[in-house]
């Protein structure tokens, strides 16, 4: 196991490939182990680094409230950990709000960024969905759990097309997670009410991709608009018959979008 300290804490990582780096950020129910069948194709033309954000996965649990600069600061003491000055980076919803504040703080450590079912800011219909999600976790009953929290990820064709897939995560969360482990979601969630990026958005010089979903019900595609309009020269690209989980209901799109902008070159090209 991989691992440096943040602040005390162990923080889990991999590190997968060679060639130019790109940084993973989980959304918030996710971990390491998420990525396991993009790995391969991540990692063909690319250094893929994958890491647990504090209170995800295998890294470590805190017993205290934090905000999302704590997992700015994992980010960067993981570059910093692997002897990377700058990395291309591609952060999922929460994730992708950590990778907003190192992009407009620290523009100097990334390459280019991307951006999937990410928010700019934390608004009243996300704060509120959170909510209902805490409430859920503090029952540490799975079953309650992944009711309240799962369906809205996923959407509606999706998750009729696929329930007995879904219903067998199911069983897994139950069998699974933890009390400490639905307590540490619970601070995740919490971390990201406070979430407000949109006045640092004009101060990111990296060239961005933000990625939407038709159905994304949690960051809804207003909320996107939003954010590409506020990133210089931002693209956007909304991936029809998806929902929140963009990247589990059409994988082999989501792979193309993010590779094909972190690793395509446009220096050379004139239209004449």
């Amino acid at each position: 196991m991989a691992t440096f300290d943040v602040d005390g804490v162990p923080i889990y990582y991999e590190d997968h490939g060679s060639g130019e780096p790109l940084v993973v950020l989980n959304g918030i129910f996710m971990s390491c182990a998420s990525w396991r069948a993009f790995v391969p194709a991540f990692s063909a033309r690319n250094r893929l680094l994958l890491v647990d954000l504090v209170d995800q996965g295998a890294s470590g649990k805190v017993d205290h409230e934090y905000t999302q600069e704590l997992q700015e600061r994992v980010v960067l003491a993981l570059l910093d950990h692997v002897g990377l000055d700058r990395a291309h980076l591609c952060g999922i919803s929460y994730g992708g709000e950590v990778a907003l504040r190192l992009a407009s703080r620290h523009p100097e450590r990334v390459d280019k960024l991307v951006l999937a079912n990410t928010t700019a800011w934390t608004s009243a219909w996300l704060r509120d969905i959170g909510r209902s999600w805490e409430h859920a976790m503090s029952t540490h009953d799975g079953h309650v759990f992944f009711r309240t929290c799962i369906p809205v990820v996923y959407s509606p064709g999706f998750y009729q097309a696929n329930h007995d897939w879904i219903s067998a995560r199911e069983e897994f969360f139950v069998q699974t997670f933890t009390a400490d482990v639905y307590d540490a979601f619970a601070r995740l969630t919490r971390s990201a009410e406070t979430h407000d990026e949109r006045e640092g958005l004009a101060r990111i010089t990296a060239p961005t991709l933000v990625l939407s979903s038709e159905h994304d019900h949690v960051t809804p595609l207003p909320n996107q608009t939003e954010l590409v309009a506020g990133i210089p020269g931002a693209a956007h690209v909304v991936i029809q018959g998806a929902g929140h989980a963009a990247m589990y209901e059409k994988p082999a799109e989501f792979t193309a979008l993010v590779l094909g902008f972190v690793n395509h070159q446009t220096t050379g090209i004139t239209i004449a």
